[in-house]
């Protein structure tokens, strides 16, 4: 029987994980129940009403960069938790306009903290150099913090994943598959209402 070569079968397996992320999306926005104080925008962002909002879990470990990351070392900041791996496609077109999220809004009270799901150290190293990444990225191989994060707010299926966590450490709105710069202004400010 003849295989079929990676080169082939390795992208369309990363495109069909990553639209993964955005069928849980819709699958919550079509729930006729509702969950109260939860709204869908119409890309499919979640944002969560300021008084329902839970404190979001701290997640930590090793960084691509050797040092230890900590969610709860940014508290007081509106935090962008973005969920990544380095063969994610719709990820590395994200990841440029994330790092230009981070340089512009630095000095406003907002960070950006990847949350790396590459089973390799060495592949996520390499993809934050490539990509110039300047904000902290949590390795995460096993996918055990982003389960703890991302629990009951999105599908843990398909990457890119992005959360936002307001200042007082609660999770304020969740969005998957590849952001732009409007879509994650959008989830920051709703972070930063009532907060």
């Amino acid at each position: 029987m003849k295989r079929i070569p990676a080169r082939v079968y390795v992208p369309v397996l990363a495109a069909l994980v990553c639209a993964g992320a955005l069928i849980g999306v819709t699958e919550a926005r079509d729930d006729p129940h509702g969950t109260p104080g939860r709204s869908y925008d119409a890309d499919g962002t979640l944002k969560i009403d300021a008084a329902r909002r839970s404190v979001a879990p701290d997640i930590a470990g090793t960084g691509t960069d050797g040092r230890t990351v900590r969610l709860s070392a940014y508290r007081g900041k509106t935090v962008v938790v973005n969920v990544w791996a380095s063969w994610c496609g719709p990820c590395r077109q994200e990841t440029p306009m994330l790092v230009r999220y981070q340089e512009e809004t630095k000095g406003q009270g907002v960070v950006v903290l990847g949350l790396n799901e590459d089973d390799s150290a060495g592949d996520a190293r390499a993809f934050a150099r490539t990509y110039h990444m300047s904000y902290a990225s949590l390795l995460d191989p096993d996918g055990k913090q982003f389960r703890k994060l991302a629990k009951g707010l999105v599908s843990t299926q398909g990457l890119p994943v992005t959360l936002v966590i307001d200042p007082r450490g609660r999770v304020a709105a969740a969005t998957a598959g590849a952001l732009s710069e409007a879509r994650l202004t959008s989830a920051v400010t709703a972070a930063r209402t009532g907060s």
